[in-house]
């Protein structure tokens, strides 16, 4: 998800044609990014507090009735995964805005001449050109949320009923709560043996370079 938006912000802010505008949108959708894990997290869980909360006093007016975010076994991971989009999507949407920006005009103006649709250019050239930098995402997205800590641990500490508890706080309990040391090194190297293997799958997959 994270991906996906963050392309889609960068192919809107790509066509701001006024520097300091697009300058300032960019900053925006970068700010939560450089915003401590912690602190946006604690400002989330006051959102979605289920009586007090921003969201639910949003939704009363549109008639849906209170929800119960982060402490519902079947809301707390979307919840969560909130989250790691607002704060992640400022750092892929600056890496695609990028790479936009490198892409030879000439391209898009021989698909004009040939009388190619938005939709044939973005899948043509666009998405082909952007390939390094979305398989470089993609790997950066997989590290990130096998390591996602901060803002489970400051809202929801693997609750309700471990329904959020993700490997890396696993990890953390198993060596810092219960003292079982050596089983939390042999679920970091499984960790880390599975991180690179999937990393590896992914540029071998993903990765297809073209030449036009």
């Amino acid at each position: 998800a994270t991906v996906i938006f963050a392309l889609a912000v960068a192919l809107g802010l790509n066509r701001i044609v006024n520097l300091k505008w697009r300058n300032v949108w960019a900053a925006m959708y970068f700010l939560p990014f450089a915003t401590s894990l912690v602190a946006a997290a604690l400002i989330w869980q006051w959102i979605y507090e289920p009586v007090y909360g921003f969201l639910n006093y949003a939704l009363a007016f549109v008639g849906i009735p209170p929800q119960k975010w982060l402490q519902s076994l079947a809301q707390v991971l979307p919840s969560i995964a909130a989250v790691s989009v607002w704060v992640r999507i400022g750092f892929d949407t600056m890496i695609f805005l990028a790479a936009l920006q490198t892409i030879p005009g000439e391209y898009y103006e021989a698909a004009n001449i040939d009388g190619a649709s938005a939709v044939q250019r973005f899948r043509y050239i666009t998405l082909p050109m952007l390939n390094p930098q979305i398989v470089m995402v993609c790997i950066l997205e997989l590290i990130f949320n096998f390591k996602i800590f901060d803002q489970v641990y400051a809202t929801t500490q693997g609750g309700p009923a471990g329904a959020s508890q993700t490997i890396i706080m696993l990890l953390y309990d198993t060596a810092f709560k219960f003292f079982r040391f050596g089983d939390a090194s042999v679920m970091a190297v499984f960790v880390f043996v599975t991180l690179m293997v999937v990393t590896l799958l992914q540029w071998r997959i993903l990765r297809k370079p073209v030449e036009y």
